[in-house]
């Protein structure tokens, strides 16, 4: 049954959700809601009783090959360009099919330290980056490309996703000490991602 509106579904015929996370969950076709943010305790009765047919769609979805498209010449990209920044291949992948679908250029960055090389190669009007990262965090790097100005018109625009999002002294603190422009909360829906590229980029 779904975790939100208590509704059966045969797990087997529902979709996988949008959602920008490593493990992404199915909707219920009742409330059309997924259950990314359920209880852990939950997730792990769902999954314990899973049949094999379901474990298979999982398995597939899972391992779907996806080749992280090459980033262009500086000089041939598309504007308004994007620069997203995660180690997950999962955020690259979802990220890539909306970007690129709603008509954004669109760049690649593995790390905080290539994040912040790219952001100087391209001047992207808007980065979207990972909080954790090897390397160089997202708040860091951020905070590195205010103070060079990497941007078309200036620096770029700079959108922090983490799971601290309800962490206010978090969010105050990149405001004011790593010139964030904004947080959106993790995991991340199709939704979010197209209302952050709207209201940065129109």
């Amino acid at each position: 049954a779904c975790h939100n509106c208590q509704g059966e579904f045969d797990a087997l015929e529902a979709t996988w959700c949008s959602c920008l996370v490593t493990e992404r969950t199915l909707v219920c076709p009742h409330c059309l809601q997924c259950f990314c943010k359920a209880p852990a305790a939950y997730k792990s009765r769902f999954w314990s009783s899973a049949p094999k047919g379901l474990w298979d769609r999982k398995f597939k979805e899972h391992n779907e090959d996806f080749h992280p498209p090459a980033n262009p010449d500086p000089d041939v990209v598309s504007r308004p360009l994007v620069l997203v920044v995660d180690d997950e291949r999962d955020i690259q992948r979802v990220a890539t099919r909306v970007i690129q679908s709603l008509g954004y250029g669109l760049v690649l960055a593995h790390n905080g330290e290539e994040g912040l090389e790219l952001a100087r190669r391209y001047r992207p009007e808007l980065v979207l980056t990972d909080a954790l990262m090897p390397r160089m965090d997202g708040r860091e790097m951020a905070r590195r490309i205010k103070e060079g100005g990497a941007g078309a018109a200036g620096a770029p625009k700079v959108v922090v996703m983490t799971a601290l999002y309800t962490n206010v002294k978090y969010r105050a603190e990149g405001f004011k000490v790593y010139k964030v422009d904004d947080y959106v909360a993790k995991p991340l829906t199709f939704e979010d991602l197209r209302a952050i590229l709207q209201k940065y980029l129109g």
